[in-house]
């Protein structure tokens, strides 16, 4: 064992020590000194292995307010020093994230700057798809639906179906009689952002929960003319908004990116036919599709905002959810 790494376990068994005897605020303040005086001293990697064991340390007492500041100052070092996206630097914050995740007030802002540095490393606007899959899952279980699918739209290729499980689970914690309007905001968005795939898993994992929780209303219709990639074609009774996603996933399929194509045709039809059934949401569907049309069907629409504002855009589920912490509007 090196001297470096003595010294801090050394210190973190005194830490130990001190939480141990509920000395809390000390110990957070001593610890972010040490860090603090390694960081002037250019030990960087010395500074961010104390703030990531010593956060851990007191997650076991629950200080939360605590660790969000640790491990606040423990990203700044990453953001500063340009430390890589790697799996190492990303185990330390995910080690942290499963554990903080119990507390709502913090959560949010130590994610929030974990993905900032992952966007600034990465440079691709999005920033890392396993963190955004990781924080994603966090959410969900939480309930927190309204955050977890801005996730799962930019996640892995595992986040789809992960979003249409998710979008399950909201549609059953309201009232509303058509789940349409919930399998949409994810296979929309996907086709909007050109993730033809991404729309279809998160199609097949929602329209299997819905099989399975209503038998009765959900027939299989496939035959040789209607296979796809989207798997089985359904007719679901009772869910007019659902049959529309499916009836778009299958028009997309078809897509030959020309505007005066038989499937730029049908498209047409079915705005036309059912952007007006989503109520409050209408507009924002508009401006989705329109997105759509431009992608697939080789239609050239004007505008001003760029795909994520339109894909972030106010998107209202038809009631309330009855789940603490979740909003009736999802950004």
């Amino acid at each position: 064992m090196s001297a470096a790494n003595s010294r801090i376990e050394r210190f973190i068994k005194n830490l130990r020590h001190s939480l141990n005897e509920g000395n809390y605020y000390e110990g957070h303040q001593e610890l972010r000194a040490i860090a603090s005086r390694l960081v002037k001293q250019k030990k960087h990697e010395r500074a961010i292995q104390l703030l990531y064991l010593g956060a851990l340390e007191l997650c076991q007492y629950h200080q939360w307010g605590s660790v969000a500041d640790l491990t606040s100052f423990m990203i700044n070092i990453y953001v500063e020093e340009k430390v890589p996206v790697t799996d190492e630097s990303k185990e330390r914050v995910y080690d942290i994230f499963e554990k903080l995740s119990q507390a709502t007030e913090y959560y949010s802002r130590v994610y929030e700057s974990a993905i900032q540095w992952s966007i600034k490393e990465l440079g691709n606007g999005v920033g890392d798809t396993q963190m955004h899959h990781f924080v994603g899952c966090i959410l969900r279980n939480k309930a927190r639906y309204q955050e977890a699918e801005t996730h799962f739209l930019v996640g892995t290729t595992e986040s789809p179906a992960a979003l249409g499980n998710m979008l399950f689970d909201w549609a059953v914690r309201t009232e509303t009689k058509d789940y349409g309007v919930f399998v949409a905001r994810g296979v929309i968005k996907y086709l909007a952002l050109g993730w033809y795939e991404a729309a279809c898993s998160c199609w097949k994992a929602f329209v299997g929960r819905l099989a399975q929780a209503q038998p009765d209303s959900v027939s299989e219709r496939t035959d040789g003319a209607l296979t796809s990639k989207i798997g089985p074609v359904y007719f679901v009774a009772g869910h007019e908004l659902v049959n529309f996603v499916q009836l778009l996933l299958l028009t997309v399929e078809r897509a030959q990116a020309s505007p005066v194509s038989q499937s730029a045709g049908i498209f047409g039809s079915l705005r036309k036919q059912y952007e007006g059934r989503f109520g409050v949401n209408a507009e924002v569907v508009h401006e989705l599709l329109d997105e759509v049309a431009q992608k697939y069907f080789g239609v050239v629409v004007h505008r001003q905002q760029s795909i994520f504002d339109i894909v972030g855009s106010l998107f209202a589920p038809p009631s309330r959810p009855a789940v603490t912490g979740n909003s009736e509007a999802m950004d």
